[in-house]
């Protein structure tokens, strides 16, 4: 059985109001909707972090030009073949 954790949580009171009126609207308990913005966030910076995981990964590796341009090429000659709506 998974334990939960009850807490409480302050905020001002026009942030509250906008919360509940979405809330409402989406028929979230109040725990339900912290849960998912919660995990909301945590996906968000998990996926910032991996973008910046990818830029930095390029700029310690750039890209080959002559490999780009070389696979540019192999992809539109496979590509031109295709049949696209």
């Amino acid at each position: 059985m998974r334990k939960t954790v009850k807490f409480a949580v302050s905020m001002g009171e026009e942030e509250f109001r906008a919360m509940e009126a979405i809330r409402k609207k989406t028929g979230l308990t109040r725990s339900a909707f912290v849960r998912d913005a919660f995990r909301a966030w945590r996906e968000s910076r998990r996926r910032e972090a991996a973008k910046k995981a990818y830029v930095d990964g390029y700029r310690r590796v750039p890209e080959d030009p002559a490999l780009a341009e070389g696979l540019a090429a192999a992809s539109a000659k496979v590509l031109a073949g295709e049949d696209w709506p």
